[in-house]
């Protein structure tokens, strides 16, 4: 139905962009020379989601990417100039 296709083609939108969100964090992340535990604690974030998000499983909130771009020195605006 095209309910249905709607929503699937949905989920593979909100897929590709919480993957596009984890690399860019992990791309700022490694510049900065920092491990995943350095970043979760300068975030008061536990080690697990900062993976978790970096390899796009979680949805963030909007309060823990701010959280982290505090942490990696960026402001939001910069963290959305994705690079390759």
């Amino acid at each position: 139905t095209k309910k249905s296709h709607f929503f699937d083609n949905f989920r593979k939108v909100v897929g590709m962009i919480k993957e596009q969100v984890g690399k860019r964090i992990r791309q700022l992340r490694k510049r900065m020379g920092f491990s995943q535990e350095t970043l979760a604690n300068l975030c008061e974030l536990d080690r697990t989601y900062i993976t978790s998000v970096e390899c796009g499983k979680r949805n963030i909130s909007i309060v823990n990417l701010e959280k982290i771009t505090i942490a990696l020195k960026v402001s939001l605006a910069e963290f959305f100039t994705f690079e390759d």
